[in-house]
């Protein structure tokens, strides 16, 4: 009897901590319904350098980066926060469903949850533009969202002098994460160093290799924030 129960008590402390990780990974402070309204936005890392190869950590590289970008990103995270048409309220309905307020309508979703994201998908598919010099699917925009937007089709939307500029149809999607009881959306602001300069800001969290698309020279030089919400 007594080696029965040493071998019974590793099986139930086993099953103890796999339903305390189960308890941790479906608590949530989301109630439904619940407004939650753009309050804020931070920074939540240091200025990054990325080639084909990588990151860049050598001090004397990112320090060149780091004077016109960090102030650009910080310009434009002013911009980001105080812009109404930027993911300006989030509106979850229930479990399955949410509206967004953004670029100044109503976006209708779906709500889905991965880890600790709450993800919404945009429940229509629309027509969605634009990407400069590459399809969407081989854009930075892309390669750098660990969540992907759905791709139905991609086209040219236009072309000028053979400069192509691309849209395409599909989902957009949208992510929000929880963090110490409060709502934020994660972002990424870029700056694309190379023979045409690019730059933007993601809603999302970082695909580790998406530098892999680079072309040998270029750089991109990033940091990451969230929008703050207020319930």
């Amino acid at each position: 009897m007594s080696g029965n129960r040493f071998f019974i008590f590793p099986i139930l402390l086993l099953l103890s901590l796999s339903c305390d990780d189960d308890n941790d990974k479906e608590s949530s402070a989301l109630t439904f319904p619940s407004v939650y309204i753009k309050s804020g936005i931070e920074p939540v890392a240091k200025l990054r350098v990325f080639a084909a190869t990588g990151e860049l950590k050598q001090n004397s590289i990112v320090s060149r980066f780091n004077q016109y970008d960090t102030s650009y990103f910080n310009g434009y995270a002013t911009y980001i926060r105080y812009d109404p048409g930027v993911m300006d309220t989030v509106y979850f309905i229930n479990g399955q469903s949410a509206v967004l307020n953004h670029e100044l309508k109503d976006v209708e979703c779906l709500l889905t949850k991965e880890n600790n994201s709450h993800i919404l998908t945009e429940s229509i598919v629309a027509s969605t533009c634009c990407t400069y010099g590459e399809v969407v699917t081989r854009s930075l925009p892309y390669s750098m969202a660990r969540i992907k937007p759905d791709v139905l089709s991609e086209y040219v939307y236009s072309s000028i002098a053979g400069n192509y500029i691309f849209a395409y149809t599909g989902r957009r999607k949208f992510v929000f994460q929880e963090s110490g009881g409060q709502m934020v959306a994660p972002v990424i602001l870029y700056n694309l160093h190379s023979k045409n300069f690019d730059g933007g800001f993601v809603n999302n969290t970082l695909q580790p290799d998406f530098y892999s698309i680079l072309a040998e020279g270029d750089t991109v030089a990033l940091m990451e924030y969230q929008i703050l919400y207020e319930k």
